[in-house]
């Protein structure tokens, strides 16, 4: 559960925010009053760069395969070792793009001190009540 926590803050967007740090993927919340310095930025804004980059070749490899899968399906005579090898390797690209998106949580927490760990903590924790809330049906 943890990491699915983690995971809500994508990595994808970093901006400096004059005096309040800085703001992710149109996310200010997370990180205002963390007051990140502007070498904390700057190595987020490249670790993000980076890491962008390897998830639109991840995704691009897990559509060729998908495709390539397809084709293996629809053969008039399917060759189910080829079959399971694809799907294999599907599964072991979405593994990859999980890491990705992983170690740039584990990145940009190394990055932080111990007082705005806490801060972002914090605001996970409620956040993560309030949408649980939304997820309670009637007579809960």
């Amino acid at each position: 559960m943890l990491i699915a926590v983690l995971m809500m803050i994508p990595m994808t967007t970093v901006q400096a925010k004059p005096g309040s740090g800085a703001a992710m993927n149109g996310r200010p919340g997370m990180f205002i009053g963390l007051d990140l310095t502007d070498n904390q930025i700057e190595l987020l804004k490249n670790d993000k760069i980076k890491r962008h980059k390897r998830m639109i070749s991840l995704r691009s490899d897990l559509e060729t395969v998908r495709v390539d899968l397809a084709e293996a399906a629809s053969a008039k005579v399917p060759n189910m070792r080829e079959i399971d090898r694809l799907s294999n390797r599907i599964g072991d690209i979405r593994g990859q793009m999980t890491a990705e998106r992983t170690k740039g949580i584990v990145y940009m927490r190394s990055l932080l001190t111990d007082e705005q760990k806490r801060k972002m903590d914090t605001r996970r924790i409620i956040l993560g009540m309030m949408k649980d809330k939304g997820k309670r049906g009637f007579g809960r």
